[in-house]
């Protein structure tokens, strides 16, 4: 069911980084006040980097770099960031098949061992990108770009 899920994941991804290849490679990398002055780049890369962070560290307890805004400003470097994290999300499902089953991983930041189910975990990163991906539609939008629907089910 999760690897169905994030089908449906990738699906509305692909329909924002279509979107992305239509705005100008200024407005992608231009700070936004509103967003903490991230820019939509960047948010595209934080998106990815949490995927790394849950599942290839936290859940897997390997080390690996992060995606950086310094190598990466185009909205094909971008695609090739998700191409790697789909990866890692791929490698985590099918080595955690069972929904309910517990990880345990350190939070580096807070120094702690913490607990999660796969289903937690899973729910957390899908979440989390859409929730960026909102605000990347916002982004947009206040440069001037009219958003698509990105949603799982468009119309």
């Amino acid at each position: 069911m999760l690897k169905e899920q994030y089908k449906l994941v990738k699906s509305s991804r692909e329909v924002l980084l279509g979107f992305c290849e239509s705005i100008t490679p200024g407005d992608l990398t231009k700070e936004n006040e509103s967003f903490n002055k991230s820019t939509i780049i960047e948010l595209l890369l934080h998106i990815a980097n949490t995927y790394v962070f849950w599942l290839k560290r936290f859940a897997a307890g390997e080390e690996m770099e992060y995606f950086k805004t310094e190598n990466i400003i185009t909205v094909e470097e971008v695609r090739k960031a998700f191409a790697e994290s789909d990866r890692i999300v791929e490698t985590f499902l099918k080595k955690f098949t069972d929904p309910g089953s517990p990880i345990e991983g350190e939070i580096f930041w807070l120094k702690k061992k913490m607990t999660f189910t796969v289903l937690e975990l899973f729910t957390h990163l899908i979440t989390h990108e859409f929730h960026h991906k909102g605000q990347i539609m916002t982004m947009s939008r206040i440069l001037g770009n009219a958003p698509v629907d990105a949603d799982i089910i468009r119309f």
